[in-house]
């Protein structure tokens, strides 16, 4: 194995690991945060905006990909929770519709 090829020695930082000298290519800084303008390092927003029906067609195709065979109510059970986790106050009787539709009733 050449001196190239090998590992860097422990370093002198508090975890003992490699410093940022080290670090291939010296993409690490002393904090240990990369930052190059073309990487992503906050969370990635939605990039097309999505209106209601749209999120609620993404819920009924999900469903009726999940449990689509089993039977009306527990359709709407499912509707009703993932409804309520992406923030959309269905009426009961839209879930209640929904849920027929999903089972081909």
């Amino acid at each position: 194995m050449t001196d190239h090829t090998r590992a860097p020695e422990p370093g002198e930082g508090p975890d003992g690991g490699a410093g940022a000298a080290d670090s291939v290519g010296g993409a690490l800084h002393e904090d240990r945060k990369t930052t190059r303008p073309d990487e992503q390092s906050e969370p990635a927003m939605d990039t097309h905006p999505t209106d209601d029906e749209a999120r609620i067609q993404g819920v009924v195709v999900q469903t009726r990909a999940d449990v689509g065979g089993k039977g009306e109510e527990r359709i709407a059970d499912v509707l009703r929770q993932r409804f309520t986790e992406v923030g959309l106050d269905l009426g009961d009787d839209r879930i209640r519709a929904l849920a027929a539709e999903i089972s081909g009733a």
